[in-house]
């Protein structure tokens, strides 16, 4: 049966810290560079701190990015245990058949490569290798440099290859298999829980979804060496392993915290002894063992240093601020925190303040380009990695769509399924809407004039840190289409979509 029970939640003084301590640490974490969704901390399993910035929510499922990898190492650490592998299998012998199909000649170093050379991101390879419809070819295909196990290079092609592994060894997909081994047994809600897929079916990667509570409940296991309640779900030998440094990284192209040494799919920190699941802009479970101390964080950290000062934020108004032992109750304090944590708001976008020169209402069909709204994610220089992830059965490209102008808001339908309200006041109020990913509905969005012919809608993926801007500028009888999405890096920002669309029901 699926475990269920509630983490215990207790006061800040109960796990060593002041409750006034815990107020400063969530007002800092807010700043120029981030904007926090999602914020946890327990010590020896209880809950001393809690806050979610509105519209997001403890129930809503989030990004995690490359925090997934650390999922995707939790699986190999249970086959390992289930005796399904070996961390010296390599990689060659377990792809033969797709080696062979493709007609690919592997070298003498490619041959080397191991499970655990994957973990650690020491595969060898002279560059990333592509990741495309065909990723496992190009894994085998990308040319090697370095003696596999030696050189740490990050590679999420790695974590992508460690996902077929398990459905290799398993003959299940990765939420396939955690589910009853991982998901039921800590408590994580797996129907909830999304991970999506590629075209060829395995489950992906950056491509999964949790609540902050299911990554705080994944960082608490490997505090607890891989035991929940007493049961050994993961081999205490590979977690052991998992949190220390297997690999040094101090050439890494990376802040502070990406240079402190990596483990298995996951990072050491620049406090000793302390470890981290790690996503980018800022998705982190921290795990502190010999303190009892985990913390679960999403958030919206602009690179490179946001998701930095967040980890510095954390460790010198939290982490390094637990006395040993617990403090003398402050019920004044713990109630002033208890009020903060439940009424944090994510800011507001700009309020419309231009009346429009025309009438935008109408539906219209898509001629030129293709600027969806849909969520997206995607590196500096990098295309949309979450195309790939769509739903076959939902039309990607936006064919067409209708506005309908209201006073205190707008309403814009895409392709017929896909409807958003947005607005004109600037608040952000949750919603959900059908779209290409069926399972991550949730949106809140906003719209705005930015001058008398040209409409702007702000969309926030609320299953993410991810926002898409829809711009719509009347010219000449056509509708100019502009759609922006975020990277959240401070240079390359924006990928960028042009589309010009006519009117036939205006």
């Amino acid at each position: 049966m699926p475990n269920h029970d509630e983490l215990e939640r207790i006061s800040p003084e109960r796990a060593g810290i002041e409750s006034s301590q815990v107020r400063r640490c969530l007002e800092k974490l807010t700043n120029e560079w981030a904007s926090m969704h999602g914020f946890m901390a327990a010590r020896n399993g209880q809950v001393f701190a809690e806050c979610f910035w509105s519209p997001y929510s403890k129930d809503l499922v989030h990004g995690n990015n490359s925090l997934g990898k650390t999922y995707t190492g939790t699986a190999v650490g249970i086959a390992l245990m289930e005796h399904k592998l070996s961390l010296e299998e390599k990689m060659t012998d377990i792809f033969a058949e797709e080696i062979k199909e493709r007609n690919i000649e592997v070298s003498e170093l490619m041959k080397e490569i191991r499970i655990r050379d994957v973990l650690t991101m020491t595969n060898g390879h002279a560059r990333h290798p592509e990741i495309g419809e065909d990723w496992i070819g190009d894994y085998f295909r990308t040319p090697m440099k370095y003696k596999p196990g030696t050189r740490f290079m990050y590679n999420t092609s790695g974590a992508c290859m460690l996902s077929a592994v398990i459905k290799k060894k398993t003959g299940q997909n990765l939420k396939e298999y955690l589910t009853p081994r991982l998901f039921d047994e800590i408590g994580i809600n797996g129907e909830r829980f999304v991970w999506l897929k590629w075209p060829n079916g395995l489950d992906a990667e950056p491509a999964t979804f949790s609540t902050t509570e299911d990554n705080l409940r994944l960082a608490l296991l490997y505090m607890n060496g891989g035991s929940w309640n007493g049961r050994q779900l993961v081999d205490p030998d590979y977690i052991k392993e998992a949190l220390s440094v297997q690999i040094g990284n101090e050439y890494a192209p990376e802040q502070k915290d990406g240079r402190c040494g990596y483990g298995y799919q996951l990072w050491a920190c620049s406090i000793p002894g302390v470890y981290r699941f790690d996503g980018a802009q800022g998705q982190y479970g921290i795990v502190w063992p010999k303190k009892r101390v985990a913390v679960a964080v999403h958030e919206g950290a602009i690179a490179p240093y946001g998701p930095q000062r967040t980890l510095d934020v954390i460790y010198e108004e939290l982490l390094l601020k637990i006395a040993e032992e617990p403090l003398e109750e402050n019920e004044e304090e713990y109630n002033r925190l208890l009020e903060i944590e439940k009424h944090m708001e994510f800011m507001p976008d700009r309020p419309n303040d231009i009346t429009p020169d025309l009438d935008l209402s109408g539906k219209y069909i898509v001629t030129e380009g293709d600027p969806t709204p849909w969520l997206g994610l995607a590196p500096p220089g990098g295309a949309d990695m979450f195309a790939l992830y769509r739903a076959k059965d939902r039309k990607g490209r936006m064919e067409e769509f209708r506005l309908e102008m209201k006073e205190d808001r707008c309403i814009l339908e895409v392709n017929g399924y896909a409807r958003f309200e947005a607005g004109f006041d600037g608040k952000l109020v949750l919603r959900n809407t059908d779209n290409v990913f069926p399972d991550l509905t949730a949106y809140s969005a906003t719209a705005r004039y930015i001058n008398g012919y040209t409409l702007e809608i702000t969309i926030h993926w609320m299953s993410s840190w991810a926002l898409t801007i829809m711009r719509f500028e009347k010219q000449n009888g056509t509708v100019k289409i502009t759609a922006m999405k975020n990277r959240l890096n401070q240079e390359d920002n924006w990928l960028v979509y042009k589309g010009e669309a006519r009117g036939v029901e205006l």
